[in-house]
């Protein structure tokens, strides 16, 4: 059966938008980072085994997937903002499931090394995945800076994970599968920025580019539940 990408209908953004109170309105982030792709219809699409970017229960009757890039200022924007609040309120009460994707953009220099960083955490378990991406997103300007994505890892690994996680990153050339086949399911969803959400829900595939206020994206995955 072939999956099918919808995008979130702009009047239910535009509403949500114009129900905000004063207070509850995020402050405007950093402009989402686009990408240029050809435009591709949805590939069947399968969900992979259970590993160390997915979180929350497997019964879950949305998986929500992230897709991102270490080095873009909006993903961290969301994942600094947005995303403690969509684990607590909806990864952990079993309401979805997250799947964190790579999109690594052209134009950013060091993202490609970020993302074996990450990735080599991962393979030591979820917990040194979260670690490392959490320490990347909040650190980004600095390593982004120079390219010392190392120093910045270091900080929050213990010395044992982070001779392991070195040794991946300069040796493991299977560090690039996550990511390549990440990458595939954004070309075959049409994305073109990051961040981007992409929400599962029996079969269907619905879009939403850019970065989502947490009021906005609750509003929309409340209504989503609801219908079942």
């Amino acid at each position: 059966m072939r999956s099918h990408l919808f995008t979130i209908p702009s009047l239910l953004l535009a509403g949500a938008v114009f129900g905000q109170s004063a207070q509850a309105q995020t402050p405007p982030p950093a402009a989402s980072h686009k990408k240029s792709t050809p435009e591709h219809k949805a590939a069947p699409m399968t969900m992979p085994i259970r590993n160390f970017k997915l979180s929350g229960s497997p019964a879950a009757p949305l998986t929500v997937e992230l897709f991102t890039d270490y080095e873009c200022p909006s993903c961290r924007n969301f994942y600094m903002q947005v995303l403690p609040q969509l684990e607590k309120e909806y990864v952990a009460t079993g309401k979805i499931q997250l799947m964190h994707r790579d999109y690594r953009l052209p134009q950013h220099q060091f993202s490609k090394l970020a993302t074996r960083f990450a990735n080599a955490a991962g393979q030591l378990g979820p917990e040194q995945y979260k670690l490392v991406a959490g320490q990347l997103f909040e650190k980004q300007q600095e390593w982004s800076a120079n390219g010392n994505v190392d120093a910045a890892v270091a900080k929050v690994l213990s010395p044992s994970d982070m001779a392991k996680v070195r040794e991946m990153v300069k040796s493991d050339s299977h560090l690039e599968d996550s990511s390549t086949a990440d990458e595939k399911i954004a070309a075959a969803d049409g994305l073109n920025q990051t961040p981007t959400l992409v929400i599962v829900n029996k079969g269907k595939r619905t879009k939403i580019d850019g970065f989502v206020p947490f009021n906005i994206l609750k509003s929309y995955l409340d209504q989503m539940l609801a219908k079942g």
